[in-house]
């Protein structure tokens, strides 16, 4: 076990996180559409995280203009894995689309962070809050 000064130690190194710059309401989309036809994609409320706004920085804004993707965004939530880049964010009435997500494990408490990218045609069936 851990005597108390290693537990100080390892809790020292632990940054701790705060999420109040917003809401973020996350949607899946779901294939609406009878078999055999055209799929028709629907969101679909998945959860709502309150957020914190990162920086985006110049390393990780340029290796993303190299792979041809556009970053507008990017925020910290509580962790959850079943948020994926096929799904769209909500922050202040503007839909994005999650470009990448990951996930951190040496902040208290674990994080995901989604680099954002804002959608240029929106889902009119959104419930935007």
């Amino acid at each position: 076990m851990f005597n108390e000064k290693q537990k100080y130690e390892r809790e020292k190194k632990t940054q701790f996180r705060t999420f109040n710059d917003g809401i973020v309401w996350i949607y899946k989309l779901a294939d609406v559409s009878h078999p055999g036809f055209k799929p028709m994609f629907k969101p679909s409320l998945h959860k709502k995280y309150q957020f914190h706004y990162k920086t985006i920085g110049v390393r990780r804004n340029y290796d993303a203009m190299q792979a041809g993707v556009r970053l507008d965004e990017m925020i910290e939530i509580m962790q959850d894995r079943a948020i994926s880049p096929q799904d769209i964010a909500v922050v202040n009435g503007v839909q994005y689309d999650i470009k990448q997500v990951q996930h951190m494990n040496d902040t208290f408490p674990h994080t995901s962070l989604l680099s954002l990218q804002r959608l240029e045609e929106v889902y009119d069936d959104l419930e935007i809050r």
